[in-house]
């Protein structure tokens, strides 16, 4: 008897130790890891999901099965092939304006939508944008056009895209140096002269018979006068952003003559009556954080215009300048404002935040990527993430460490022995895709707008009494709105993109880069 009393309290301390063990397991498996398997409450706890699961939900009159309710947090910037915006949910759309417009776009709706690429020497000469802008127009079977390019910059004489000859003097501000008191534009350029003929060339392919508007793009100051043929006529000055249409027919071309001394000139925006327009502005050797010498009220009053749509910051190899750098946080103090800039002057303008691609440098006698990569791309992440602009991976896109020295050691080259630049080549391959992630976006809009697609409800009729009445009605009594109107307004309701404003006396500019 005292031998079964001893196997009992035997049991009962080892089952109690084994529960003592179990309830405090995360605590145990700390300092002995071999505890890892004891959990005598295993089957009955509730473990914390690590995962969120799928979901079918009903929306409207469609089934869309495995929703996930995952959100994208910072972590999610190393995605590849995909715009990322942070704190929402990963089957929605990150550019909604944009791609709303674009679907107006699909329908044949007369739609102009814009885009401004801001970017340094990676996109200079319209490299990659040109691409870009060609895929856009023709995916969407649009009207074609350049769209801005400045009087002149470094890129100007290898430039495929367009050509502007001046004749007569000019001065230049920008980025680097300013001496007027005036506004640079988006491009980083201002160009001031009394007598300057501009001979102006859009050399992307179009149809024939398609009317190209050319705009003379220009801001602030005493006044301008603009001589096209014979004729010359005085335009007023008052606004930061101003535009004058100095051709509207099927050419390419243009020619006039500038009179401005005291007034900064721009450029020549060539584009399509409607489509889409791409503006390239690039900027040799700056970081970004040069966009903060942009005026605020010039940002305001393109704001006010509805002029942009989308505005795209591709910025980051300057940044590494140094082979051995990997703390960038004196990038994020100083670039988070310029974005902010942007954000409070242009609430109606959507934003997408490029990381750098790839680069290399020379580590003991071999080419590598650079060693901070991984810490300035996160850096980006957080810019994004904390402006709550969408982001996108460009290095992993296109393929991640390595890829610079690859396709500059290749054969076929897609890169030039800097270890920095694309070319022609390689700027086309990266164009296409971006293009992919661009249109990835637009049809997850699409399934979006089929999914919330409402269910039509027939109404009841009801036979009520005929009632013998003479009803006078008057001239301008609204007539009783059928079904079919009431459909057809609903449809008009949804479908409503706002409209670009162009005054006509001061009309409205654009930006391209150098």
């Amino acid at each position: 008897m005292n031998h079964s009393k001893k196997v009992i309290a035997l049991i009962l301390i080892v089952t109690s130790i084994y529960l003592l063990m179990s309830l405090f397991s995360n605590e145990f498996i700390g300092y002995y890891p071999n505890f890892k398997n004891v959990n005598l409450l295993s089957d009955i706890l509730v473990k914390e999901k690590t995962k969120k699961e799928g979901s079918k939900t009903k929306i409207g009159a469609y089934s869309v099965l495995e929703i996930s309710l995952d959100k994208n947090e910072l972590e999610a910037y190393e995605k590849k092939d995909a715009i990322i915006r942070f704190n929402a949910d990963t089957l929605a759309t990150a550019l909604p304006k944009l791609t709303q417009k674009l679907i107006a776009l699909s329908e044949g709706k007369n739609v102009k939508i814009r885009i401004a690429w801001f970017g340094d020497s990676q996109i200079e000469g319209d490299l990659i944008t040109k691409d870009i802008r060609e895929q856009l127009q023709n995916y969407f079977g649009q009207q074609k056009g350049v769209g801005f390019v400045p009087i002149s910059t470094i890129s100007s004489d290898f430039r495929i895209t367009a050509k502007i000859i001046t004749t007569g003097d000019f001065k230049v501000d920008n980025f680097k140096k300013q001496e007027h008191k005036r506004s640079l534009f988006l491009s980083g350029y201002s160009f001031y002269s009394k007598n300057l003929e501009i001979n102006f060339k859009d050399n992307v392919k179009k149809n024939s018979t398609q009317i190209t508007q050319k705009w003379l793009l220009y801001g602030k100051g005493d006044s301008i006068s603009v001589k096209v043929n014979d004729s010359v006529k005085k335009y007023p000055a008052n606004s930061e952003f101003n535009r004058i249409l100095v051709g509207s027919d099927v050419s390419n071309k243009a020619k006039f003559t500038v009179f401005a001394k005291q007034t900064p000139i721009y450029g020549v925006s060539s584009e399509p009556q409607s489509g889409i327009i791409l503006d390239n502005f690039s900027f040799r050797g700056i970081t970004g954080v040069e966009l903060k010498k942009i005026n605020n009220d010039l940002l305001a009053e393109i704001s006010r215009s509805g002029y942009y749509d989308l505005i795209v910051f591709q910025y980051g190899l300057n940044l590494m300048f140094r082979p051995n750098d990997t703390n960038y946080d004196y990038y994020y103090n100083a670039m988070l404002p310029v974005l902010h800039k942007f954000q409070n002057n242009m609430p109606n303008t959507e934003f997408l935040f490029f990381s750098c691609s790839d680069r290399a440098f020379n580590y003991g006698g071999e080419w590598k990527t650079a060693v901070g990569i991984d810490s300035l791309i996160h850096t980006q992440a957080r810019l994004a993430y904390d402006a709550d602009i969408p982001f996108y991976n460009f290095y992993k896109s296109i393929g991640g460490s390595g890829t610079m020295v690859k396709w500059a050691d290749s054969a076929v080259q897609h890169a030039s022995k800097d270890y920095i630049h694309f070319n022609f080549r390689g700027a086309k391959a990266v164009s296409k895709i971006i293009f992919k992630a661009l249109i990835h976006d637009y049809k997850k809009n699409i399934l979006i707008k089929k999914a919330v697609k409402p269910n039509v409800v027939n109404p009841i009729l009801v036979n009520k009494p005929v009632i013998k009445e003479t009803i006078l009605t008057k001239k301008d009594t609204p007539k009783p709105t059928t079904k079919k109107a009431v459909a057809q307004k609903q449809k008009i309701a949804k479908e409503i993109i706002p409209r670009e404003v162009v005054p006509e006396e001061a009309p409205v500019k654009k930006g391209d880069s150098i």
